[in-house]
């Protein structure tokens, strides 16, 4: 993964058996905790936000072949580099406290990996985070508190957190 890491090569990250799920893009940091990296997004061809995921989750990954490579239209990964504050990012607690002034995350937690939650963090207490949850039609909805330890993926400043957030810019 070091190598990975520090030549920005994109991988596929597989969560089997976890739980079935394969995300890719390029990472940025794991420790033994978090494993934070760069989302690339299949539809648009590009990269798009950023996603967080617990580490011990990770059972394999592997590098994308050439094939894969020349279906990146928009190699913009660069937009994403050095934006965040990565070696104060060692938890998931930590990543939250660093994500707090951001305008909306994405929430998935290990009870529910069909749904999840978009919103702001209001709090971080006692190992819960409170969100002002979002609606899909971008109406603010009711607080919901999470525990920490149950948050399995973050995503922040992707394409569908912005256009949510659009019409209370206005």
């Amino acid at each position: 993964m070091e190598n990975a890491i520090k030549n920005r090569i994109p991988i596929h990250v597989d969560l089997e058996p976890n739980r079935d799920e394969v995300y890719s893009g390029i990472c940025l940091k794991e420790n033994n905790e978090v494993f934070i990296f760069i989302c690339f997004n299949d539809e648009k061809k590009e990269y798009d936000g950023y996603a967080i995921l617990r580490s011990q989750e990770i059972e394999k990954y592997r590098y994308w072949d050439n094939e894969e490579l020349s279906d990146i239209k928009n190699n913009n990964y660069k937009d994403f580099l050095n934006k965040l504050p990565l070696g104060e990012m060692n938890s998931f607690q930590d990543c939250l406290v660093k994500l707090k002034e951001k305008e909306l995350i994405a929430i998935f937690t290990s009870d529910d990996n069909d749904s999840y939650y978009v919103g702001n963090i209001k709090n971080i207490i006692d190992k819960k985070v409170t969100l002002r949850l979002l609606s899909e039609s971008s109406e603010w909805l009711d607080d919901i508190e999470i525990v920490i330890d149950e948050i399995t993926y973050i995503g922040f400043d992707t394409s569908y957190e912005k256009e949510l957030i659009k019409p209370h810019r206005q």
